[in-house]
This record gives C-alpha cells, sequence and structure tokens, in this order.
C-alpha cells in the first residue's frame, strides 16, 4: 500500500508532533507548536495555520527543515512545509474584507516598509520595538509586586497589537492568545491563569466579565465562549487614593469644590501623595480589589454628578497625580530575553534605576549613576520584596563575611550557583561602585547603570560570529558571493555528524556550492557556534540576510584592503594628522594638545611615539580610566621610555592607519580579526573606541555614517 493512504496527511502531521515534543522543552513546544495545526495538505505541500505572525516566523525560521525531513520519511515522497497566520477571532466583526473594502473606498494604496539597520547588534535587538510602562505603575510594587506589573504589562501590549489598525465601530473588544501574554510577561501557562483567579492582585488592574455562550459555526452547537476580561486604565494605589481624599478633605472640597480641584491642580504631587510610596497596609493581602480612580474619589466627596467644570478638574488632576505621559520604554528584546533569564524582580530594579537616569538633549549630559538611599532594605520596600537579603544575594558582596563550609550539599552548590548566573546577568546592567553610611546609621547605595540592553551570551556569539564572516569575506573580496549564498540558501545549510563520542559540524553538500575560500570561511564561523544552542545557526543566517541589504548599500571602496587606500583617501589624509611624512606616528604631532612643559619633557626624553600610544590604548581599555591621554603622558613623565606592555604594545607598533582601520571595524561593528585588539578591547563600549580615537587624533578618519547604530 502507498505510504501517502497509509499515513493520511493529519495522521502524519500527529506523528511529526509527537515527534517535536520529545526533542523539544516542554515550554517551546507548548507555547510554539502546540497551537499550530494543519490548515490544508495540496499538492506536496502541509500548510500550517500559526496562531500570529511571531509564530510563524518562529517555527518558520527553526522547524521547515526538521518537519521537510520527517515528514518526507513518512509520505514517502517530496514535502514541503509553509506556515500562514490564521484569521484572528475578534469579537467584533473586522475582517480582512473590511479592510480592503476601507483602502478602495478611499482609495489608499498599500505601502510596504522595511526597517533597514546599520548594524548586526541592532539587528538583533531591533531597539524600535518597544512596550510603554506607565511610570505609575512603579508605586503599585509594594502592593503587588514586580510579576503582577509584567503580565498587567503584557496584557495590555497583547490587547495593542491585536486591536492596531482595525476599524472598532464602537466595540474595544479583541481576542489574544494567553501564550502571547506569557511570553511578554515572562511566565508559564499555570502561573498567568493562578493570577486571573478572582481576588488576586491582578484584579486591581484587570476584571473577569460575564461568560456567555456562542453558536459554533462548523458544527451549529452552543458553547461556552472564551474567557472575557475587562483592563483597567491606571488605577490609583490606596494609599495614594487615601491621600489625596485627604488632602481635598483639608481644602474644603465639599464646601467649595471647584476651589479646591483648583488648588489640587496646582499643587505639586508631593503635597498630596506620599514620597516614597506609602506601604501597604498589614491585611492588604486579604483586601478586595477595588478600582480607583481620581475621578470617583473626587465624585463620592462631592456626593453628586461631577459638573462639565468638575469633570475638568478631576481629569487635570489626573493627569497630574498619575504622570500622564511619563512612561518607561521596555524594549521587547529585553521581556523576551531578559526577562525569563532574570526574572521579575531582578528585571524591575534595572527598570527603576533606568527610571532614576536621564539624558539632557540641550546640554548632552547623561546622569547613569543613582544612589540609593536606605539600602537593600529600601530597595526591598520599593520592589515589595519582604527579605532584604534576598536583594543581597543579586549583588556581589563588598566583604567577605567569613569562611564558607569545606563541604557543602549539592543543593547549597546548586543556590550558590544559582546566585553567581543571577549575579553574572545583572552586572551587565547594573554595577554597584560606592556606598556611604547616613547619620541615622543606614546605608545608601551607588549604582551604574546601563541605559542600553545588552546583548544575551548566546546572541553575543552570534554577533561575533556574524561580524568576523563579514570582515573575513570583504578582507577576501567575498562579500558579494557571500550575499548571494544567502540569497539561495536555507536554514538547513548546515548539519552536525557524529565522529565517534563528539558532535562535528559542517557545511550541508546544498552548501558547497560555494567557492573554497568562502566554504572554509563559513566553517571557521560555524565552528564557533554553540552546538547545545540550537536555534544559534537558524539566528546567524536570519541576522546575516537580514543585514545584508545595508552592506550592500555601502560604498564600494568599504570592500578594499585598508592597506592599500590611496592617497586622495580621506582616511588616509585624516591619519596624515598624527603622522609623518612616511606614515609613521609623530610624537609631536600627538602632544599638540598638551602644554608647553609637558611637551617638551616627552619630546626630549622619548625616542618615538609607541610608548605613548601604548599607555592610550591601555587608558582606553579601562573603563575606569576618564582621560587617556593625561594617563599616557603622566606615567612617561614618571618612568621615560616605559610602555603599557603587552598587547598595547603590540597595538602600538602597528602603522597609524592600521590602528585607525581596526577602529573603523569596531564602532560598525565587524568584529576586527586582530588576537591583540580582541584581548584588550572585546568587552568594551563603544565610548571607549570613541575616547582611544579621539586622544589618538584620529576622529576624522572614521565616516559619521560607519557611528550609527552604535
Amino acid at each position: 500500500m502507498d505510504a501517502a493512504i497509509e499515513f493520511p496527511p493529519e495522521k502524519a502531521w500527529q506523528a511529526a508532533l509527537a515527534n517535536l515534543q520529545m526533542d523539544m522543552s516542554r515550554a517551546a513546544f507548548e507555547t510554539w507548536v502546540k497551537p499550530a495545526c494543519l490548515e490544508d495538505f495540496n499538492d506536496g505541500t502541509f500548510v500550517i495555520s500559526c496562531m500570529n505572525s511571531y509564530g510563524r516566523d518562529w517555527l518558520a525560521d527553526r522547524l521547515t527543515s526538521t518537519l521537510e525531513r520527517f515528514l518526507c520519511g513518512v509520505m514517502n515522497r517530496e514535502i514541503k512545509v509553509r506556515f500562514i497566520v490564521q484569521e484572528q477571532d475578534y469579537d467584533l466583526d473586522n475582517s480582512g474584507d473590511e479592510d480592503d473594502e476601507y483602502s478602495s473606498e478611499t482609495g489608499a494604496d498599500p505601502v510596504e516598509l522595511d526597517i533597514l539597520y546599520r548594524s548586526i547588534r541592532d539587528s538583533l535587538l531591533e531597539p524600535g520595538r518597544v512596550v510603554r510602562l506607565p511610570v505609575y505603575f512603579l508605586r503599585w510594587l509594594p502592593y503587588v509586586h514586580s510579576q503582577v506589573i509584567f503580565v498587567v504589562m503584557a496584557l495590555w501590549q497583547e490587547y495593542y497589537l491585536a486591536s492596531g489598525g482595525k476599524a472598532q465601530k464602537g466595540n474595544n473588544k479583541v481576542s489574544v492568545r494567553a501564550e502571547q501574554i506569557c511570553q511578554w510577561a515572562g511566565i508559564s501557562r499555570a502561573q498567568f491563569f493562578r493570577l486571573l483567579q478572582p481576588g488576586s492582585a491582578l484584579y486591581w488592574f484587570a476584571r473577569k466579565t460575564e461568560t456567555d455562550y456562542e453558536v459554533d459555526k462548523r458544527t451549529g452547537r452552543a458553547k461556552k465562549s472564551s474567557n472575557k476580561y475587562v483592563l483597567l486604565d491606571t488605577p490609583l494605589t490606596p494609599g495614594d487614593a487615601e491621600d489625596l481624599k485627604s488632602f481635598l478633605l483639608d481644602r474644603g472640597i465639599r464646601e467649595a469644590p471647584v476651589s479646591a480641584l483648583q488648588t489640587a491642580v496646582a499643587a505639586d504631587p508631593k503635597q498630596i501623595l506620599s514620597y516614597p510610596t506609602r506601604l501597604p497596609p498589614d491585611n492588604f493581602e486579604n483586601m478586595q480589589p477595588r478600582y480607583l480612580t481620581v475621578q470617583e474619589i473626587v465624585r463620592d466627596l462631592v456626593g453628586r454628578r461631577l459638573t462639565p467644570e468638575l469633570a475638568t478638574l478631576a481629569d487635570q488632576l489626573a493627569d497630574r497625580i498619575l504622570a500622564q505621559g511619563e512612561f518607561i520604554l521596555v524594549s521587547w528584546y529585553f521581556l523576551k530575553n531578559w526577562l525569563p533569564a532574570l526574572g521579575p524582580d531582578a528585571a524591575m530594579l534595572i527598570l527603576v534605576l533606568r527610571n532614576l537616569c536621564y539624558f539632557n538633549d540641550e546640554t548632552g549630559e547623561v546622569r547613569n549613576e543613582v544612589w540609593i538611599e536606605g539600602g537593600y532594605e529600601a530597595i526591598a520596600q520599593r520592589l515589595g520584596i519582604k527579605n532584604p537579603r534576598t536583594v543581597a544575594t543579586w549583588l556581589p558582596a563588598r566583604i567577605d563575611r567569613g569562611k564558607r563550609k569545606d563541604e557543602l550539599t549539592d543543593r547549597t552548590d546548586q543556590e550558590f550557583a544559582r546566585r553567581q548566573r543571577l549575579q553574572d546577568l545583572l552586572g551587565l546592567f547594573v554595577d554597584r561602585t560606592d556606598h556611604r553610611v547616613n547619620s541615622s546609621g543606614s546605608y545608601a547605595w551607588k549604582f551604574k547603570v546601563q541605559r542600553v540592553d545588552p546583548l544575551t551570551p548566546q546572541h553575543e556569539m552570534i554577533w561575533r560570529a556574524a561580524s568576523s564572516l563579514l570582515a573575513d569575506c570583504e578582507d577576501q573580496g567575498l562579500l558579494d558571493e557571500l550575499y548571494s549564498w544567502l540569497d539561495i540558501e536555507s536554514n538547513d545549510c548546515i548539519e552536525t555528524v557524529k565522529n565517534g563520542s563528539k558532535v562535528v559540524l559542517r557545511l550541508s553538500n546544498s552548501a558547497n556550492g560555494c567557492s573554497e575560500t568562502l566554504t572554509a570561511i563559513l566553517k571557521d564561523c560555524f565552528e564557533t557556534l554553540d552546538l547545545e544552542g540550537k536555534d544559534c545557526f537558524e539566528t546567524l543566517l536570519k541576522i546575516l540576510k537580514a543585514f545584508k541589504d545595508s552592506q550592500k548599500e555601502k560604498d564600494t571602496s568599504s570592500t578594499q584592503d585598508s592597506s592599500n587606500l590611496c592617497a586622495d583617501d580621506p582616511e588616509l589624509q585624516a591619519v596624515a594628522v598624527v603622522t609623518d611624512s612616511s606614515g609613521n606616528w609623530d610624537l609631536e604631532k600627538l602632544l599638540a594638545r598638551a602644554d608647553k612643559k609637558n611637551l617638551q619633557i616627552l619630546l626630549n626624553q622619548e625616542k618615538d611615539a609607541q610608548a605613548f600610544v601604548s599607555w592610550v590604548i591601555h587608558g582606553a581599555s579601562q573603563a575606569s580610566i576618564q582621560n587617556p591621554y593625561s594617563l599616557a603622558i603622566a606615567k612617561l613623565k614618571e618612568n621615560p621610555g616605559i610602555s603599557a606592555g603587552g598587547a598595547s604594545d603590540r597595538l602600538a607598533a602597528l602603522l597609524p592607519q592600521q590602528l585607525a582601520s581596526l577602529i573603523e571595524q569596531e564602532l560598525t561593528f565587524r568584529s576586527p580579526s586582530d588576537r591583540n585588539w580582541r584581548m584588550i578591547f572585546a568587552q568594551a563600549k563603544h565610548d571607549r573606541i570613541r575616547l582611544l580615537a579621539d586622544s589618538l587624533g584620529l576622529i576624522p578618519d572614521i565616516q559619521e555614517e560607519s557611528w550609527m547604530g552604535s
């Protein structure tokens, strides 16, 4: 009997699901694979319906080749798999036909938009994709804790994604998937539905409505409709509600409501509310959640329905108290990649600290260091954490508090390992730099905050692999061949084979159509990736495909070897500012910014500029050194002719033009292949690289567009 008859498409698909369930984590399978279903089978193609575009892209990027190989074996014929997005089930009638009708009526033509990223890093981070967290929600943390706030963010995010661009016809209802909400909030389905239980902390922000019944279009039978909830627009905390009520009563709102409200609107919110946030009462967990608003409090105090004048004043007061328009922008990347790894409390600490930082667009001042008065206790109170020692475990200890036992239990070892992982991850965002003891005996901690999301360790690995691949191909003149290969190859261009007890990565036969040189470069690139990261290859290829167009737009001169620059090249002309006629460093030109006394001292004692350049490189590689230029002068005055040593010396021995090329590569995210450069600048921020260029007079060498996205 023909295999295709023995295994109908539906049974073949179920077999594929069973196979994937054994190979994938439960969370990944439940979130992405299980909701997908077989929509159609036609001419050897399985059409798989997904819940949304995110699910479609996730499945297509990671599982297309796997499913095709499995289904080909089951069906005994050539099989293709195509993923589509199933029609959204909205509570109102807003089908695609309606949108088409709207377009035809207005005569509007569809416009396709794409994003052009200038760096590989930005194509991973997608910094423009953000979720808004109202600043006022931070005042809710002592009451409901971080996890609830992240769930509220997720509910609002899914609502706006589902309703965006659709004509509502006076009805704001939309249908969303619980799996998607869980992704945004970094929780499991079980945790999410526990939070939806009546009386839980989430009920301060959302309420379940009556469940009704509807007719199933396929069977004609009555069925229970989906669970329905109402989102509540930024409620007041119980403490703020009491503070506002007291303030208005003291201003005589019952006798002169207009005057009292005008006074409240004109007042500083600190005159009305408690700062820091008033802590919840001991019986708060037993309180029945209520929807508290400024308007309702005013109406209750006035004792009647509000007149237009009073309603306007109440709205203005609500805007003032709730800081309407004040948001913390949280990236999709942070929510999807960092929140599950950090946990809700540590992730919220990062957002709280970022909110205390600022950028002044008039002066250019950046404040990325903040003091938190009260130490661990204050942080714990702010986040709604009962035990301050929990916060203490997130950060490295400032002092060694005694010896540990020589032998620890497995459970203790696991706990220490967990704490260390969390400290390492949190350290990418927050660094505790100082402390002080106040007159009351309490501690205050100073934190330096990373205001831009770092890449996850896996994405850092992918970024470096992609940057090195592009740099190597550019050096060999193979960028066009690489781009052509990316256009025609799919995600199954690599494969793993067993070699004894080891797993070896190699290019599949389908990828060997490129030249020997490109094949060797690709193999070297792939071998740097983590075989345990199942989706790292797919992510790498996706990033390269997304980034290649921006690379193509660059001037063709960027593909030229930096050692063969022509005399009229802007880079060469700029380097000439600090070099002699032979293209070597000119110490006198390098010291042009030094005072006359230091200039003369160094010119008299130094035989060449190498030691000075070495100390500048060393200073730029150390984040704690603010002025590498001054450091180099001071070091040479103290020890004439003595350089910084190591990799700094070896980089200083390069021609200025060569060092300028390394700086340009780093600032354009092409990850220089120079071993000495990687040794000291692998973890350096781009502001340090710019500082190095400025200290050596090499800023003009770097085209302005090269700095975009850094």
